[in-house]
């Protein structure tokens, strides 16, 4: 800990006694003043050493004024109590003189008030002790000659007296000596504060010299900074200068570096142009003899286009007998899946647009097509087919992704119609009501299963259904399972065909096992069965 300090300490003082140096500029001529460090903490030193003293020497002379003070203040109380001893005194005196007779008081009375009050006023110690001597002297004097007439208690206020007198006596004595002695005490103290007062002033006077000098030695610190203030921003520019040069020196380098670099690049440049020269002279030979040898293979290759012409004339007419007999086929099929959609009760040509916003994206680069100049009328006949069969094509595509999205099955393997869809008696209540569905009872627990691809838009519970599950199949068609006992899917899941979407039930307002299956075109329910029916005749079963 003491180490730490030290070396806190240290480290202060080196940084606030740091070695300076000041510049003197005189008659021309710059001179240095270092000022190291031991240096400017003697002088530190010195001033400490100085105020020290001089608050040291303002500390004594309050003291001494203090202590001075405080001796008047008890001589002041001694006199006082002198001041009442004789008071006191002359108060007995006047009771003595009074028992003693009026007659003879005027010759033996040793002081009156009068005289009491001159020796207060006098306070000298040996008129003090001859007024005593003549008290001591006259009391006896009295006492005797009125000794026979006064009795004892004359006697004993006599011998009281007396007492009192020596007491006092004795008081006045020890007082006169503290007097001396505290006299003496001011006399030294009096020479002690004029010594000081000359000491003080002589320290004043230094202390006036020094404060001189340093405003002397402060001046000339100022206009020396002042100097260096102004030498060192003279430095910073030429400094300032001397970089800005030595960059422009940098980029002059730099400039050169690339010209050079430049000028080996436009030689090696020029040594590749003379080559490529070369090179050029040789393959203008080489195409010069390949352009005699085309000229002859062009004779060769007109004979032999004359022939190819006349056998694409005749794929070509092959080619327009196949595409109009594949797009017999194409519409015969069509004709089936038509069928099979009005089947279960919905518009082909509403589905058919939907088809069509579904499939309208396309896209691509432009590459124009290359202008034909042929008239030749089986090309123009394969065209014509090609065309029809693309639409026919097009539709088929359609037809085929409707129907793959249709739900043709029925959602349960083994089951048999409870309540068909229509109007119908309330199983509950046995009132008239209107069935958007058909029941279908089957195994307690068995799987329910997805009639067609979709994704799940609802999986929970319905008030009056249940457990439910709702699948969009795309095209404005769902299906809707209810009753389930236990669901498998979620909502936002994707599922295929046959895929499990929970267990059958009787959850919810149903009088049995049973799953409650619909089928809702544009949110309107259709009759299911048409549906089945439908599949029935494309899986011909």
């Amino acid at each position: 800990m003491v180490t730490t300090f030290k070396q806190h300490l240290r480290k202060r003082l080196d940084a606030c006694f740091a070695p300076r140096e000041v510049i003197i500029r005189c008659n021309g001529r710059v001179s240095y003043l270092r000022l190291s460090s031991r240096s400017q903490m003697l002088g530190a030193s010195i001033l400490a050493g100085l105020s020290s003293m001089a608050l040291a020497t303002s500390l004594t002379l309050a003291t001494n004024q203090i202590a001075v003070h405080g001796q008047d203040l008890a001589m002041r109380q001694s006199d006082q109590a002198y001041t009442g001893l004789l008071a006191e005194v002359d108060t007995y005196f006047r009771q003595f003189r009074d028992n003693a007779g009026g007659g003879q008081a005027g010759a033996a009375r040793p002081f009156d008030a009068d005289e009491a009050s001159d020796t207060a006023g006098a306070s000298q110690p040996g008129d003090v002790q001859m007024s005593l001597s003549a008290m001591r002297i006259a009391a006896p004097n009295v006492a005797d000659e009125r000794a026979d007439s006064e009795g004892d208690a004359r006697r004993a206020l006599r011998v009281s007296l007396q007492q009192k007198l020596r007491s006092f006596d004795n008081d006045l004595q020890r007082i006169a000596a503290r007097n001396q002695s505290l006299q003496e005490q001011v006399v030294s103290l009096s020479e002690t504060v004029s010594g000081l007062r000359h000491s003080n002033e002589g320290l004043v006077k230094d202390n006036a010299d020094l404060t001189k000098r340093l405003a002397s030695r402060s001046m000339e610190n100022g206009a020396l900074a002042a100097e260096l203030k102004a030498m060192r921003a003279q430095l910073a520019n030429v400094q300032t200068q001397h970089d800005n040069d030595l960059a422009q020196i940098s980029n002059l380098d730099g400039q050169i570096a690339a010209l050079q670099a430049n000028a080996d690049n436009a030689s090696q440049d020029k040594a590749d142009l003379a080559q490529q020269v070369a090179q050029n002279e040789r393959a203008l030979a080489t195409l010069v003899a390949q352009r005699a040898a085309l000229q002859s293979t062009r004779a060769d290759l007109s004979q032999s286009i004359s022939g190819l012409k006349e056998r694409l004339a005749s794929l070509q007419e092959n080619q327009a007998e196949f595409v109009a007999s594949l797009a017999e086929r194409t519409r015969s099929n069509m004709a089936e899946m038509e069928k099979t959609v009005e089947m279960t009760g919905l518009n082909i040509d509403k589905l058919l647009l939907k088809a069509d916003d579904s499939r309208s994206g396309q896209g691509g680069p432009f590459i124009p097509a290359p202008s034909s100049t042929a008239n030749d009328e089986n090309e123009q006949k394969l065209m014509m087919s090609v065309a029809t069969l693309d639409g026919e094509v097009g539709r088929w595509e359609k037809l085929q992704v409707i129907l793959r999205s249709l739900p043709l099955t029925a959602p349960v393997d083994h089951y048999y119609i409870s309540s068909s869809f229509g109007e119908r008696v309330d199983p509950i209540n046995g009132e008239k009501a209107i069935h958007e569905g058909v029941d279908m009872v089957g195994a307690l627990r068995s799987e329910v299963l997805a009639t067609a691809p979709g994704t799940v838009v609802f999986a929970g519970w319905q008030t009056g259904y249940g457990q439910v599950v709702e699948i969009d199949h795309g095209f404005g068609v769902h299906t809707f399972y209810a009753h389930l006992d236990q669901l498998a899917v979620k909502k936002g899941q994707t599922v295929d065909y046959r895929d499990i979407l929970g267990l059958l039930g009787t959850t919810g307002r149903s009088s049995g096992p049973h799953v409650h299956y619909e089928v809702r075109y544009d949110n309107k329910p259709l009759d299911p069965m048409g549906f089945l029916k439908a599949g029935r005749y494309v899986f011909k079963g």
